[in-house]
């Protein structure tokens, strides 16, 4: 259970930063160790577990391997019962239906309105007035105020602890609104003074009492303790955005970028916020709560409804049976929905050819360098699919991440597959990204990329490459694939092909390609090659760091 003796605001799971990736962990963790004790030593057998499955991210076994696995399973998986630790550990029946592989925004959505504080799980000092169930007022903020920031969740949203403060918060965030829109200097300046007089105001009994040590910082100063706070809010912002965005939901403004009701699931969200109890319940035991949280009917959805999804069908005009159960109706529904995703997709690439978004992508490749948009990675993800299907001339260009219904990204390309796969005349490219830098760069991203171009390798008739893209290139993570590329290595099907490109290269690579009308893969082969061969003579990688960037001018002849 949480120490939550100090808390102050509503807090969100900050690991993993994407939801469904509790998905893979929670089948080792039941498949290796259902019916044994969540102590030390399973703890530390699952990590060592997890660390070898060909999902997990990162090649540093962290130094306390048992804080490293409960940080793994007693939060998301945990708190919103997908699974039961005590007495044993074991698969609840909503655990079930997650790792089925069907409707999981549907199973995500249930679960985290059901989340609530205080709880059995998550107990709160009855002083501080908690009774809020925090997703659910998300939703509920959204819909009121049309659309929120990141921003504005950290700074004042995080502090409605009870939902008698919904009014008040309303009021709040309005009033910010208009203040800034005033502001004829720095906003972002005055922005940041707003930030600072809010934790101020939260934690002024810490400040008055000299409590100023943090878990994160030794260092006991006002100035690192708001900073600090500050830090934790906009991590507890961007998690909560995430986890919510897996129900689908909520959607993000195409021009904005503020998180806003999804157009296509307004009917469900409004069912949501006149049925679900916004009071957080009192249980008098854990046992009490966990029935309630284990069960998958204990809240229903409108997609619950039978007559709700048969309206659905019949006006996508889907035939279904009159005496069809509620959940045939529910694969029905979802498979359509699919099908509606792919001709999206469809459209999407019809609408990128001939170089018509350009401005668009190169535009929101610089917000993803200011991050100024919802979710770097998936938008990283996301637009260099873009920009690979308008350079065209591939056969198939395949992006692994997923879109929601009005065409928006939802998340990340899972673990154990390339970001983004491209098929072309005589050769098949992978696409690799990452928002990490430094150390952080290597460890993540060094072996997953290696093993994802080796897989595909070791399985592909014609010669495979990778595009390595980043922000800026690791020294690390760049001498790792300089070296890759000059060893046999069984594994990976040989020698591997890894390009690197920081992202601004990655810009200039496409601006060329526009400007002197690309229309030839073996024109895109010729220059990998060249790429590739001069890796295998240069001295070092800085020497061939440095080819690459004074290559990409003319990679188009």
């Amino acid at each position: 259970m949480a120490n939550l003796s100090k808390t102050r605001t509503v807090f969100a799971f900050t690991s993993p930063r994407t939801i469904e990736k509790i998905i893979p962990e929670i089948q080792v963790l039941v498949d290796s160790f259902s019916g044994l004790e969540w102590n030390t030593d399973t703890q530390i057998a699952f990590f060592h577990e997890l660390f070898n499955s060909e999902f997990y991210e990162g090649s540093k076994m962290p130094d306390n391997v048992s804080l490293a696995a409960r940080d793994r399973i007693t939060r998301a998986p945990k708190a919103l019962g997908f699974v039961d630790l005590k007495p044993k550990i074991a698969l609840t029946e909503v655990g079930k239906k997650l790792l089925s592989g069907k409707r999981t925004s549907e199973i995500i959505a249930k679960q985290l309105f059901k989340f609530q504080l205080p709880s059995p799980y998550h107990k709160i000092p009855g002083d501080r007035g908690f009774n809020v169930k925090p997703y659910l007022e998300l939703l509920r903020l959204v819909k009121e105020l049309g659309n929120i920031s990141k921003m504005e969740i950290a700074i004042f949203f995080v502090q409605m602890t009870h939902h008698n403060k919904f009014d008040s918060v309303v009021a709040a965030i309005k009033k910010f609104r208009n203040d800034v829109q005033k502001q004829k200097g720095n906003r972002k300046a005055f922005i940041d003074e707003i930030f600072t007089k809010q934790i101020l105001k939260i934690y002024s009994e810490e400040i008055k009492g000299n409590d100023l040590k943090t878990r994160e910082s030794g260092e006991a100063t006002l100035t690192k303790f708001v900073n600090t706070k500050k830090s934790n809010h906009i991590d507890y912002a961007d998690a909560f955005i995430r986890y919510l965005r897996a129900t689908q939901f909520i959607s993000f403004d195409k021009k904005t970028y503020r998180m806003i009701v999804a157009p296509s699931r307004v009917a469900e969200v409004d069912y949501v916020l006149k049925n679900v109890d916004r009071k957080a319940k009192a249980y008098s035991t854990e046992a009490a709560y966990k029935t309630y949280l284990f069960n998958p009917d204990s809240l229903l959805l409108l997609t619950d409804d039978r007559k709700y999804l048969e309206r659905q069908l019949a006006k996508l005009s889907v035939k279904f049976s009159a005496t069809a159960s509620i959940e045939s109706l529910k694969d029905l529904l979802e498979a359509t929905e699919k099908k509606i995703i792919s001709e999206v997709i469809v459209e999407t690439e019809v609408a990128l050819k001939n170089y018509k978004e350009f401005d668009d992508i190169v535009d929101v490749f610089g917000k993803i360098q200011k991050k100024e948009v919802p979710d770097p990675p998936l938008y990283l993800e996301w637009n260099i699919w873009r920009a690979m299907v308008m350079i065209n001339y591939a056969k198939k260009v395949q992006g692994n991440f997923a879109l929601d219904l009005d065409g928006v990204p939802l998340n990340t390309a899972l673990g154990n597959m390339p970001d983004i796969e491209a098929e072309y005349d005589g050769f098949k490219m992978i696409v690799e990204v990452t928002m990490s830098s430094g150390n952080k760069q290597y460890e993540m991203e060094g072996e997953p990329v290696a093993r994802h171009f080796g897989n595909l390798q070791r399985n592909s008739d014609v010669p495979v490459y990778c595009l390595f893209v980043a922000p800026k290139i690791s020294e690390g993570a760049l001498a790792h694939f300089f070296n890759l590329n000059r060893m046999n290595t069984k594994a990976y099907g040989g020698k591997t092909r890894i390009v690197p490109m920081s992202l601004s290269q990655f810009v200039s690579f496409i601006t060329i390609a526009k400007d002197k009308g690309f229309k030839n893969s073996k024109v895109l082969k010729a220059y990998l090659d060249s790429v590739i061969q001069k890796n295998l003579l240069l001295d070092d990688e800085s020497v061939w760091y440095q080819q690459i960037h004074d290559s990409i001018p003319v990679w188009v002849s």
